[in-house]
């Protein structure tokens, strides 16, 4: 573990110049579990949950962000709250699936385009939160997660592909782990990738974290295993910069040593993970690529807490040189 870390670091002084975060506007709360994407030439936050008093709660409110002024804005609100839902983008829309409003399941699949209207498009046989999710051409991808927040036990190693086009629901070949939730999930080419994440540990009655890491090819229906993140994790978040490479950052590790800024890009080519400039803060954030720019929100960043930061550099600064 160590020479891993060793490792890293080097990698981080000899393959990147100096990149700095910009801090822009914050969010109009703070926040985290959201919904977070793209919305014509905006960014989109959805719903989500914060705590307040030792209090958890969960949010309903529809905020966009116009980089061209650097304000938020709300622009509506769900019917109910929502937060931890599989999500998908594509070129002119936002895909969310699912979900918890805090004491249900969500069931439906909404998408959100340039206009920031919500609409709902199809109703799933059973819900999920907690979910790896990714689209690929015209399906959203979903993989584990639990139907119901209140219990991760029912965390299970099931991967499925929702049509989009019809709602239609496809079982795909099992995730080869014993379960899989809060972790990195991104598209990169026709392949779906996962790091990191847990499962529920019932001997420990504990989340358990995991470093593995698996690509799942959608022309040949495989999964294959590659090469482990460089430590265990959860809250890990990805972002596919281009057909090639994925950044993987954030995340919580242990109980001893908690949340991280670390950064890695993962190059699917080779499988090699490489460290780059760190996030501006420890945590677990939102990462939404919108043009040359990469954005961090907001997110978890101390336990039963939630910040409302939200900075942005050029992700190409961050690629190894």
């Amino acid at each position: 573990m160590k020479l891993t870390l060793l490792i890293a670091t080097l990698a981080l002084a000899m393959n990147t110049e100096a990149a700095e975060w910009e801090r822009l506007a914050p969010l109009p709360e703070p926040n985290g579990g959201f919904i977070a994407g793209v919305a014509g030439e905006q960014i989109v936050v959805i719903g989500g949950t914060n705590w307040k008093e030792d209090t958890k709660h969960w949010l309903k409110g529809i905020h966009a962000y116009d980089p061209k002024l650097n304000s938020w804005r709300e622009t509506g609100r769900l019917d109910a709250p929502l937060a931890y839902a599989a999500v998908g983008q594509d070129a002119g829309t936002l895909w969310f699936a699912s979900g918890s409003t805090g004491t249900e399941t969500q069931r439906s699949i909404w998408k959100i385009d340039a206009g920031f209207s919500v609409t709902r498009a199809w109703t799933l046989d059973e819900g999920i939160v907690l979910a790896g999710s990714a689209l690929i051409g015209p399906a959203l991808y979903v993989l584990g997660g639990t139907d119901d927040m209140n219990h991760l036990e029912h965390v299970t190693n099931a991967f499925r592909a929702i049509d989009l086009r019809d709602g239609g629901t496809t079982k795909l070949p099992e995730y080869p782990g014993p379960a899989f939730m809060i972790g990195a999930s991104a598209a990169c080419g026709a392949r779906f990738f996962v790091f990191g994440g847990a499962r529920w540990d019932t001997a420990a009655g504990d989340v358990a974290n995991f470093s593995s890491a698996h690509a799942f090819d959608t022309a040949t229906k495989r999964w294959e295993k590659l090469a482990p993140f460089p430590y265990a994790v959860r809250g890990l978040c990805a972002v596919a910069l281009d057909e090639r490479r994925i950044l993987l950052a954030g995340g919580y590790k242990n109980n001893a040593e908690e949340f991280t800024d670390a950064v890695f890009v993962f190059d699917t080519s080779t499988g090699k993970y490489t460290a780059t400039q760190p996030l501006p803060y420890k945590g677990m954030p939102s990462l939404v690529k919108l043009g040359d720019w990469l954005y961090c929100i907001a997110g978890e960043d101390r336990k039963k807490h939630r910040t409302d930061a939200v900075f942005r550099i050029q992700w190409k600064e961050l690629l190894p040189r």
